[in-house]
């Protein structure tokens, strides 16, 4: 039992060094390329991968390098001093401060959809799948849930809009639906570090412009958007959203700058899977669950832990 507190003791504080190392370097290399991120066009996916990097690669250097060695290398003496208990001590608050803002944000957004769920009545329609009335004024319109994603739409936004406005709109949503927007936003709220605040909210309004680009196919749909958007922000000024919901309003991005790219619409051509993404983080796990069963390497990550964490 000893052994394995100690273990978690070394493995937080070894956590705590890194995550802190690599999103300190995340959040300045960031601060460096301000100056060129309004010249370069950034994909949303891209820069969710760039945020979450360093706490997915600290948690896979532990949990698959770090714990191994230990087990397998570390005697059964407790050599650990106050300054390893002091770093666990900061992987845990990690931890729980992310877990805090998880479920303080999860239980607003509760209360707010509550509001607004009640006595909602649903649309039998083709082109607006998802989709409730609300009797309530509390948000416009907003996707909501995760496993069961549901798109509320206040009465009055449907007195205000037109039927080719409102279902561009609820196309948004369907994007960010696609997305899976929300429970990135969950993702996000589960690793804070103060200094990649401003790389999180690029990351909303990246997500805004890649919904407004996913649910138009032509000039008219984007007028239609573009119409909506303009709507529903002097209808609906300042409203506050819940965290773990997508909305085509108060989205964090311009309202004028995405009817501007809407009103100069000219159709792209459809972005490539991530492919490199996704054989990046292939190649990682692979190098890990390798080292993880190298006698060599474990020595030398537990050499390395060592020195950091005594």
């Amino acid at each position: 039992m000893i052994f394995a507190a100690r273990g978690i003791i070394v493995s937080l504080a070894f956590f705590a060094l890194l995550y802190t190392f690599l999103s300190s370097a995340m959040a300045l290399g960031w601060r460096w390329l301000n100056p060129l991120k309004w010249t370069l066009r950034i994909s949303a996916d891209f820069l969710f991968i760039l945020r979450i990097t360093p706490f997915a690669i600290a948690s896979a250097v532990t949990l698959f390098l770090i714990c191994p060695s230990f087990v397998a290398l570390e005697t059964h003496s407790m050599d650990e001093d106050v300054g390893t208990f002091l770093l666990a001590s900061c992987g845990l608050l990690f931890l729980i401060a992310g877990l805090f803002r998880v479920v303080t944000a999860e239980m607003r957004t509760r209360s707010i959809v509550a509001i607004c769920s009640d006595e909602a009545v649903m649309l039998n329609h083709d082109g607006l799948p998802y989709a409730a009335i609300s009797a309530q004024r509390v948000a416009p319109l907003m996707l909501v849930g995760i496993r069961v994603p549901r798109i509320l739409i206040s009465q009055s936004t449907c007195d205000i809009l037109s039927d080719r406005e409102l279902l561009a709109a609820v196309r948004h949503e369907v994007e960010h639906l696609r997305a899976h927007d929300n429970l990135k936003k969950v993702i996000l709220n589960f690793v804070p570090f103060p200094g990649l605040k401003e790389l999180s909210e690029e990351w909303l309004k990246a997500s805004e412009l890649t919904a407004d680009d996913g649910a138009v196919t032509n000039r008219e749909e984007a007028l239609d958007l573009a119409s909506a958007l303009i709507k529903l922000s002097r209808h609906f000024p300042h409203r506050t959203m819940p965290a773990f919901a997508a909305s085509l309003v108060d989205g964090g991005a311009s309202t004028t700058k995405r009817v501007e790219r809407l009103l100069a619409w000219k159709r792209v051509p459809a972005p490539n899977p991530n492919w490199l993404g996704y054989l990046g983080l292939t190649v990682f796990a692979t190098f890990l669950l390798v080292g993880a069963k190298l006698s060599p390497v474990l020595s030398l990550i537990h050499s390395v832990t060592e020195r950091f964490v005594p």
